[in-house]
């Protein structure tokens, strides 16, 4: 099943998707979207022996898999008018601000994002990587438990 309306992943989702091995059938299956600042920093993964691996997400913005979404000034100031903590990062306040101003999804497990999502009132728009991944044909497992729904809604 393909999913048409878009959802922005954060950069820590698809760096795990690329890590795990389901980036391609995640973006053939999904309609998925990147922050343009998340974007720039997937640039690789580490296999559990420290081993590195690149990531090129190029291609699938080429191909239309991957959408890079850039917030405007106007959406920044916006979410910044909120009071948002600085702590988050620049992936994940151009995420949010692009949630609020577009009404997107955002699929992240970073435990501040979702907490200031909640606070801004956009809990709703949280996807956790968990739903997509049963949305998937097969669906994938979970590969960490960060990635499940019950992991925030616990604390």
């Amino acid at each position: 099943m393909i999913s048409s309306s878009l959802c922005l992943a954060d950069a820590q989702v698809l760096i795990d998707s690329a890590r795990y091995g389901f980036l391609q059938p995640f973006l053939a299956t999904h309609t998925i979207g990147v922050a343009s600042t998340a974007y720039v920093e997937v640039k690789f993964y580490r296999d559990d022996s420290d081993g590195v691996h690149p990531i090129d997400l190029q291609p699938f913005v080429t191909a239309g898999q991957l959408t890079v979404v850039s917030g405007t000034g106007t959406e920044l100031q916006a979410l910044y008018a909120r009071g948002v903590s600085s702590r988050l990062g620049p992936g994940e306040r151009e995420s949010l601000a692009l949630v609020m101003a577009r009404g997107v999804t955002f699929c992240t497990a970073d435990g501040l994002a979702i907490k200031t999502m909640r606070d801004l009132g956009v809990y709703d728009r949280w996807v956790p990587l968990q739903d997509l991944l049963a949305a998937m044909d097969p669906p994938w497992p979970v590969p960490d438990p960060k990635y499940r729904r019950a992991h925030f809604e616990q604390n």
